[in-house]
């Protein structure tokens, strides 16, 4: 038994199963967007020591990694922490050795407040530094398949996000935050050298009053090269606060 997302491959299936509604192509579709798409739909994407994925088919080399919002005090994460005590409990009561093969998919409470356990900056942060490790082995990667095309695959496990426009401000006054638009995001991506982004992020959720739920993309497919031509919005992170409740 294991923890879920702990292979690579987990995430690779998520992708797969993302339907048609919750895919967007930021700033514009293109074909090499279209191309990352259909590789993850498809059956010639194998995994391999390093980056974790190529496409021999369609030229293409994908690098999974994992990014979240968790604040990490004493470089402790809470949320991550419970989840690995449930695990030791469930192998502990003999579930492990029952179900040796299951993948255990958690949603556990850190038991800090919202505020504590997420953050804009943590998130921003998280995000520069893991995207930027990998950005560092940008050359290594692509002396393995010369000519094919890299991408990052980013399994984004943050909530949404909204900039207040202060106390007394009417709620509906409120910006919602779009991550894939973010200067604070597009800037690391762009630096990072890579061909394209592929952004997973099943656990992001706005509600309106009236509403219901505000459709936002569970997968946005990034073609840094169109990307460029992009302007980005910019959020003030002091006002920025997380939707969950």
């Amino acid at each position: 038994m294991e923890l879920a997302y702990q292979d690579e491959q987990d995430i690779i299936d998520v992708a797969r199963k993302v339907a048609d509604a919750d895919v967007c192509f930021y700033p514009a579709e293109s074909d090499l967007a279209h191309r990352c798409l259909a590789s993850l739909r498809g059956t010639e994407l194998t995994q391999r020591e390093r980056p974790d994925f190529e496409d021999v088919t369609r030229s293409l080399l994908l690098e999974a990694m994992r990014v979240d919002d968790h604040p990490r005090p004493g470089k402790k994460d809470a949320t991550r922490a419970r989840e690995s005590q449930i695990l030791r409990e469930l192998e502990d009561a003999g579930f492990g050795a029952m179900f040796p093969n299951a993948t255990l998919v958690t949603n556990v409470s850190s038991g800090l407040p919202t505020e504590q356990d997420h953050s804009y900056r943590a998130y921003v942060d998280h995000f520069t530094s893991v995207v930027r490790k990998h950005g560092r082995k940008v050359p290594a990667y692509r002396a393995e398949q010369p000519g094919f095309d890299l991408g990052f695959l980013v399994f984004d496990e943050s909530t949404a996000y909204f900039e207040s426009m202060g106390s007394f401000a009417p709620p509906t006054t409120r910006r919602d935050h779009r991550w894939f638009d973010d200067a604070a995001f597009l800037d690391v991506i762009t630096a990072a050298d890579v061909d394209c982004i592929v952004w997973l992020t099943p656990y992001k959720l706005v509600t309106a009053d009236g509403a219901g739920r505000i459709h936002l993309p569970t997968m946005t497919i990034i073609d840094v090269d169109v990307l460029r031509e992009a302007d980005a919005l910019t959020y003030d992170a002091a006002r920025m606060k997380s939707t969950e409740r």
